[in-house]
């Protein structure tokens, strides 16, 4: 119990030497430097250091006799200090992470390209990716098993409740898919999307998988495998511009070959 403590002290953001001389001040009240040495089981020559950390963090109260001793404060002031620590730094760190994350926008690799396997992976990526859409998003080629993915696997309700949101946003969303039946499901649960259906003789095998372009800036071409059970999601990502480039020219071939589709009503 006691190393499950110390190991949850340091998950807030403590020291392990730091943990244990918190904790030993909290069991035995209070103590000098030589006390929290024998008590914590720490080095001597790390006690100093480590109650000066200790201090400034506001954890610990010095009282001024000879020798000097230290007292923990209340547990519940304790971890009220540790968790306003906490969420400051998770604050901080996710300011200059997505400071760091957009500011590399504009200078990505051209012709980058990335393999993601799983379904968990590939729901991620077009969540994350939908979440980025400020102006457009196309779902093309969406073969019937893509539907039939989101009853199989509820994580990916995720995706259509994005959709769903960014269409409140006012995100422009094309959806077209070869089959009509199918496509007449993307109506009803993606009110204001524009929604097609592509149908072609000489393309009458259905295509496992469909491409999503986002703001004409990254592509993901996903494939799926139905003959397993249960259905295997793969995807590969472009965000190179060329690459967005061929991608986006057969969407927007297949959207202009499309008709549009209503729900039967």
């Amino acid at each position: 119990m006691m190393d499950e403590l110390i190991e949850a002290l340091q998950q807030l953001g403590l020291t392990s030497y730091e943990a244990k001389v918190l904790v030993a001040l909290t069991q035995y009240g209070s103590g000098t430097a030589a006390d929290i040495h024998a008590l914590s089981g720490i080095p001597r020559s790390a006690v100093y250091g480590v109650i000066t950390k200790l201090d400034d963090k506001g954890l610990i109260e010095t009282q001024n006799t000879k020798p000097m001793r230290y007292k923990a404060l209340p547990p519940e002031v304790l971890i009220n200090r540790l968790k306003a620590d906490y969420e400051k730094a998770i604050e901080f760190s996710g300011d200059q992470l997505e400071n760091i994350y957009h500011a590399k926008d504009g200078d990505k690799e051209e012709g980058s390209v990335w393999n993601i396997s799983g379904v968990k992976n590939v729901n991620d990526k077009i969540t994350l990716m939908l979440e980025s859409a400020g102006e457009e998003i196309v779902f093309a080629s969406s073969y019937p098993s893509l539907y039939e993915v989101t009853k199989v696997y509820p994580i990916m309700d995720s995706i259509k409740d994005t959709v769903q949101k960014k269409i409140s946003e006012g995100v422009i969303v094309k959806i077209t898919g070869r089959d009509k039946g199918h496509v007449k499901e993307f109506v009803r649960e993606f009110p204001g999307a524009q929604v097609r259906a592509y149908s072609n003789a000489k393309t009458s095998s259905p295509l496992k998988g469909g491409i999503l372009v986002i703001d004409n800036k990254e592509i993901l071409v996903i494939t799926i495998n139905d003959d397993v059970v249960p259905i295997s999601l793969n995807a590969t990502w472009y965000g190179g511009k060329e690459h967005v480039q061929i991608f986006k020219h057969f969407a927007d071939t297949e959207w202009d070959a499309s008709s549009p589709v209503d729900d039967g009503k």
